[in-house]
This record gives structure tokens, C-alpha cells and sequence, in this order.
């Protein structure tokens, strides 16, 4: 190998024993020297002294790996990591440039409102929804009340209206005699008496005109937005803002609807209690997490999409590529053919991946008591269970599986507007009445007709909630199948059921010694998965020295041994 400082080329002193540590088992180290620290001196070791008096300590140097084949992996060294300088050399940090370890050291300190404060322009979007307490019953009772009286009195009015009309046409029939006479004192007062009395209906419809709009904003509280953005979205533009390229199968064709709505907690805004209700339209979020919310930084979002959808996230050469864990599997393999794993002893080795059996299989969303419609209807889907139970028990008492695997999405759902509740239901025959009886002297209301544009819309108890939403939306509403796409049985059925023991069987073998070439060694770093013995086995790890074309592997072979000895049992989903 080359090495390359700057684009200069030079020899570290240790550069024999420089070798290459891949580890796939989690983040962010997935890529790492074999040793700690570099050695630069003489040439080297000025342009670093030269780096740090011009630019300082805040910003690595590009340092570049060229194999012979004209690979070349770029890393940098990091100046802020316990640098050490002697008189004549100095030993400092190399750190893989583009991939796992810079993106996500960067990315866990990146909030959202730091993105929003330096420029970035994320695509959000109006997520309509309504206000719906949990007082149903008092405004039925209000409803009621307010019916009965207003009732009574038009009918009241409107008999009382026919009685004059029926007085005012008896005093206009003449009188008999010679000639007929008409009392006109009788016509004045019926005239008198119908204006009045006109007068008084046309008030009483204002009155319950001005009333039905009141019990209307309460009983049906106006649609109002907050705003929401893409998971895919809020993804992108954060790897964008740091330098990178985003792309997902998994978050692309139906997840495409996987929305986040923020808790509505905003700073320098009015006070709600300072609003008319009329007045109260503007959104009371940004669309993107902010430090209220359960991911305020690109990070923790990338950290709970994983949890969510079972998935795995790698950076290779500036793109960072989330997957279903085992989406790198379904690709073209390389061939390895490695040597026995006990080569002292020609013997060869393995164990079983015990550690991924577990008896209780847990997803859950989280339940916000802020907005009691979450741990309503909404409470059967926030979470399901699962059960590993073996097959064919001699020895109940012997059975050892054992262990949790919980899954914690830090996401609360949302409730959806299904249907007219039996109050809507009640309320929605006296806005008819209301409707009809104002239709009838002109100038009607339309009450009714807007009570069913508000189906489909996100339902809160209150307008602050504290727990940000995950919803499945499309043009920012919930289609009414939209808990087959954010409920936890949807989650175990497209997701997280690859994690059943019986179809998630592995051998492991460590330390296992293999002739690598270099252009291998720069597959495995982007897929690590291999084919060996005609198995499509994972890489856990791997060692590789250039200088010796000799690398070290651990793999996990795909094996059977639970298939016919165990069962899922669904607990609840």
C-alpha cells in the first residue's frame, strides 16, 4: 500500500505492520486500523506542523490509501484524538474518511434546529388535524339542554304566530250589516301583533343561529394543520448537510408515506389562551424535531428508524445506505475459501449464535398520556408480543430459551378520524334542524355539510402532546389502512419476523485464516456477505495486512438447528 498525507506521498515508519480491522457487528466502527496510531517523521511530520499553524487542530488532513491495483480508501487523520509529538516524529489517529465512523460521530451532534439555523430547507407539509376532548358527555348534556329549550320555544312561537294570523283573519271578515263594516282597530293590532311577533322568531333564529355556531366550534372544533415531514426526507437532507448521499430501498415505495410530526412546541409563540378561536390556524411546530422531541438530532433519528424497521446502516464512499439487515444478503456474492479455523490441530471449529435466541419478542410505541386517544383505540396497536415455545418438550423443566428482545420505537401514533362518534352523530341531526329551519327564511347554514370533510384528519385530546408522532400519511392525511404500515404487527410481519431463531440460525466461526486479495478485501468493506462452500455466509470481522495478502475472518454460517424444534406464539398484536 501507499500512503498519501495530503496528497503527498510519504512512508510512515510503521507502515510493515499496517493492516485493516473490519468490524460489521455494530456502529460505528465498522472500519479501523490494525494498530492505534501512525508514525510520520521528517517530510510527514512537517506538513502536519504546517497544518496546524495555518488551519489548527479543528479540521483533519485527507490522508489516502492507494492499493496497487489503484484502489484507493481515503481516510484522515484526526488531529484532536491524544495526538503525541516528539522532537522528531509524531504519532496520531487515522479515522476512515466517508464511512461509518466520521458520519455518525458528526451526525449524533447534529440537531435539526442546527440544520434549520445554517440555511437548510426542509419539504414539509400541512398534516391536518382536530382537537376531539374527552368531555363527550358534558357537551352532550350542554347539547341537549340547549336543544330542548330552543325547541320548545320556536314551536312555541310558531303556534303562537298561527294564532294571531288565525285572530287577524277573523277581524278582517266584515261585519254583517247594512253596509258591512270592518273593525280597524282589530287589523292595526293584528299587524302589530305580526311583526312582534315576526320580529321575536327572526331573533330567536339569530339567537340560535349564533348558538349552533358556538355548540358547532365546540362540538366540532375547526380543522386546523400542523406540520409533518417524510422520514426519507428529514434522512436526506441531514446526510446532505453533512456532506453525504442518502439512499433506501426500504424507506422508498410504501414507506414513502412514513411521516414524523414534532410535538407543536415551538419558541417566541403567542400564548393559546391569547387566541380567539378563529384566530388559532398557524402551525405550532417546524415540521422537524427540535430538542423536544424524541430525535432531535440526525443521529438518534438514524438510531430509531434501525430499531423501527429491523435495518442496518452503512457508509461507503460518501453514501450512506440504510437496509433491512439482511438486504446485503440478496446481492451478487464473492467466493472465499478459507482454511480450517484450528490449523495446529487440522481441526475446525464452531459454535451456535445462542445469543440471538430469545424468548420474549416485544415491539412497542410509545403511549403519550398527553393525548388520551393514544391509549384509546389506538393503545391496540402501539405494541405486540411474541413468544419462542419449544416443540416435542421431554423435560418441561429443562427447557432453556431464554432472553428479551425488545424493540423500542421512540414514536407515539396517531389517532386517525374514522367515523362520526355517537355525539357527532346527535349533534349532526340538530344541525340538520338547524339548517333546514334557517334554509327556510333565506340565508341558511351549512352546518351539516362540514361535518364530513373531517374524516380521515389526525385526532388530539389536547393541543400540546409530548411524544413526536409517527404516521403513515398520504397528501398529509392517514388513509384508513393506515395501521398496516405503522402498527407493531405490521412492524413483526415486514420486518422483524427474519429474527425468529428458526429462520435466523447461524454457526459462527472465528479467527479463521484466508488468503485475500486486495480488490476482495474493498468488496467485503461494501457487502459482508460472501459466499463460502457454497453457503451465503456473513462476515463479522476480518484482519487484513497488505504487505502479507493475509487476512483473518470471523463468519456465521447459515445453519437449521431450530427449524422443527421451535414455534413463534403471538402473544398480542
Amino acid at each position: 500500500m501507499k500512503h498519501f498525507l495530503n496528497e503527498i506521498e510519504i512512508s510512515p515508519r510503521n507502515q510493515n505492520g499496517i493492516g485493516v480491522i473490519s468490524d460489521f457487528s455494530g456502529n460505528p466502527d465498522e472500519l479501523a486500523l490494525n494498530v492505534e496510531t501512525i508514525v510520520l517523521a521528517r517530510d510527514a511530520y512537517d506538513i502536519i506542523k504546517q497544518h496546524i499553524a495555518t488551519i489548527g487542530l479543528f479540521e483533519g488532513i485527507p490522508y489516502r490509501v492507494q492499493m496497487s491495483n489503484g484502489v484507493n480508501l481515503s481516510y484522515y487523520v484526526d488531529l484532536t484524538e491524544n495526538p503525541i509529538f516528539r522532537q522528531h516524529d509524531c504519532e496520531l489517529k487515522i479515522k476512515k474518511r466517508g464511512q461509518n465512523d466520521q458520519f455518525f460521530e458528526n451526525a449524533d451532534g447534529t440537531s435539526f434546529e442546527l440544520m434549520l439555523k445554517k440555511g437548510i430547507v426542509f419539504d414539509t407539509f400541512n398534516v391536518p388535524y382536530i382537537i376531539l376532548k374527552d368531555n363527550q358527555l358534558e357537551l352532550a348534556i350542554s347539547l341537549g339542554i340547549s336543544l330542548f329549550v330552543l325547541t320548545k320555544e320556536l314551536i312555541q312561537s310558531i303556534k303562537d304566530l298561527a294564532t294571531t294570523i288565525a285572530q287577524g283573519v277573523q277581524a278582517s271578515v266584515p261585519n254583517a250589516g247594512v253596509p258591512p263594516s270592518i273593525d280597524l282597530g282589530d287589523i292595526i293590532a293584528f299587524a302589530l301583533n305580526i311583526a312582534s311577533q315576526v320580529i321575536y322568531i327572526a331573533t330567536l333564529l339569530i339567537a340560535i343561529v349564533k348558538l349552533a355556531t358556538q355548540l358547532f366550534t365546540l362540538i366540532f372544533p375547526p380543522v386546523r394543520n400542523l406540520l409533518g415531514s417524510k422520514e426519507k426526507e428529514l434522512l436526506s437532507k441531514g446526510c446532505q448537510y453533512l456532506g453525504f448521499t442518502f439512499e433506501s430501498s426500504l424507506l422508498d415505495g410504501i414507506n414513502g408515506g412514513a411521516t414524523i410530526v414534532p410535538v407543536p412546541l415551538i419558541r417566541e409563540r403567542k400564548s393559546i389562551f391569547k387566541f380567539l378561536p378563529d384566530e388559532f390556524n398557524a402551525p405550532f411546530n417546524k415540521g422537524v424535531p427540535s430538542s423536544s422531541d424524541t430525535t432531535p438530532t440526525l443521529g438518534s433519528l438514524f438510531t430509531a428508524l434501525e430499531t423501527k424497521y429491523n435495518a442496518k446502516t452503512v457508509v461507503r464512499n460518501g453514501v450512506v445506505r440504510m437496509e433491512r439487515r439482511d438486504w446485503w444478503q440478496q446481492l451478487t456474492l464473492l467466493q472465499l475459501n478459507p482454511s480450517l479455523s484450528l490449523q495446529s490441530e487440522r481441526d475446525d471449529a464452531y459454535s451456535y449464535n445462542v445469543g440471538d435466541i430469545w424468548k420474549r419478542y416485544y415491539i412497542r410505541h410509545q403511549l403519550d398520556y398527553s393525548d388520551s386517544h393514544t391509549i384509546d383505540e389506538i393503545y391496540d396497536l402501539h405494541d405486540a408480543e411474541y413468544s419462542t415455545e419449544p416443540l416435542n418438550v421431554v423435560n418441561a423443566d429443562l427447557v432453556t430459551i431464554k432472553g428479551l428482545n425488545e424493540v423500542n420505537v421512540p414514536f407515539a401514533l396517531g389517532a386517525r378520524k374514522d367515523k362520526l362518534n355517537w355525539l357527532e352523530k346527535l349533534a349532526k341531526e340538530f344541525f340538520d334542524v338547524v339548517d333546514t329551519l334557517t334554509g327556510i327564511f333565506g340565508g341558511g347554514t351549512n352546518f351539516a355539510s362540514q361535518i364530513e370533510a373531517r374524516i380521515g384528519v389526525l385526532t388530539i385530546s389536547q393541543q400540546f402532546f409530548t411524544v413526536t408522532k409517527s404516521l403513515y400519511t398520504i397528501n398529509g392525511r392517514q388513509p384508513s389502512n393506515f395501521k398496516d404500515y405503522v402498527s407493531a404487527k405490521a412492524l413483526w410481519d415486514s420486518y422483524h419476523y427474519i429474527n425468529q431463531i428458526d429462520l435466523n440460525g447461524w454457526k459462527p466461526k472465528t479467527d479463521v485464516r484466508i488468503r485475500l486479495r486486495e480488490d476482495d478485501f474493498v468488496y467485503l468493506l461494501n457487502n459482508n456477505f460472501a459466499q463460502i462452500d457454497g453457503l451465503d455466509c456473513e462476515i463479522i470481522r476480518m484482519e487484513w495486512v497488505d504487505e502479507k495478502s493475509l487476512a483473518t475472518i470471523s463468519f456465521s454460517i447459515p445453519d437449521n438447528y431450530a427449524v422443527g424444534k421451535v414455534q413463534t406464539l403471538i402473544i398480542n398484536e
